[in-house]
């Protein structure tokens, strides 16, 4: 099996970082696996302290071992993490045709990368499929060990492919265009949060690198394999992330290991009706869903 390389990205938290090395270090192909660590650069207007903090975080990433090899990348200025994210994604996977990314707030489980590696192995060649995750909401159904699902979740390790990746669009007013008029189809997964980023991003008010992703895989109409129990936990909404907030909610204790089997190219109606549950609760309008549902069935896979 051809193993990907995995990517790390960092900044100003060691602590984070170690935990996150620590338990990579731990998985069963660590050994066999190139590391890579872009660490950005502290902010023009930092402290002393938050300077020292960089550093620190730095020192850390230099201390990884348990890898085949181990690559720090040292931004010189701070570029922020969308920038950081799409940079590094888009040398590596044009390098190596496939790749395995983190921040540095998820702790692994030891079966995490067997999972990535075996699912990019599995659907290299699955031109529908562009996005493989290893976080999966807590809940507990009893799902199957993999499953499709449109939304690219991107906080608890995901995975792609050069052929996918290619297709990403930084250009927010572009995606703007082609979705207008068709917000319906884009938030159905999502509420209407979804639209709400592409807009902040279009009117520069927000810029990440998430949801344009998400934006192009709808507009694909390409899936994101899951795992019915999480292999990653997010460790970052203790209060230390600066785009995370404080919560819980996302904890989970992830399992050893995930069975990667080929399974329909179709959306799990199950885990969608999970993971609607984990982000709606109660609150969600069901019949508002069913009718949205009902509209679009001709044009997406929701309840195959």
């Amino acid at each position: 099996m051809k193993l990907a390389p995995i990517v790390v990205f960092s900044y100003n938290r060691p602590d984070h970082l170690h935990r996150t090395l620590e338990a990579l270090a731990m998985n069963d192909l660590a050994h066999d696996s190139a590391l890579y660590i872009y660490c950005d650069g502290a902010k023009p207007d930092a402290t002393e302290e938050q300077r020292q903090r960089v550093l620190e975080n730095r020192e850390a990433a230099h201390f990884a071992m348990g890898f085949k090899e181990v690559h720090v990348v040292e931004r010189e200025q701070n570029i922020g993490l969308k920038d950081n994210i799409i940079g590094a994604v888009t040398e590596i996977v044009n390098q190596y045709g496939r790749v395995i990314t983190l921040e540095d707030d998820v702790v692994t489980s030891v079966g995490f990368l067997k999972y990535m590696n075996e699912a990019l192995e599995l659907y290299a060649d699955e031109e529908k499929v562009m996005h493989v995750s290893a976080y999966m909401y807590p809940h507990k159904s009893r799902l199957p060990e993999t499953f499709f699902y449109p939304v690219p979740y991107p906080g608890g390790g995901w995975a792609t492919w050069q052929r996918a990746w290619n297709q990403y669009n930084d250009d927010a007013q572009e995606l703007f265009d082609y979705w207008k008029g068709k917000w319906e189809l884009f938030d159905i997964y999502g509420g209407d949060y979804l639209s709400k980023q592409l807009k902040r991003n279009r009117e520069g008010t927000m810029r990440t690198w998430f949801v344009k992703w998400y934006a192009v895989m709808r507009r694909q109409d390409a899936l994101t394999l899951y795992p019915g129990c999480s292999l990653t936990n997010n460790i970052g909404f203790d209060g230390s992330a600066t785009n995370c907030y404080t919560t819980t909610k996302f904890d989970v204790v992830p399992t050893d290991y995930v069975k990667v089997e080929r399974i329909p190219l179709s959306v799990n109606k199950k885990a969608t009706r999970v993971i609607y549950d984990f982000y709606q609760g109660h609150w969600y309008n069901k019949r508002r869903r069913n009718a949205l549902i009902k509209k679009v069935k001709d044009t997406v896979l929701f309840w195959r």
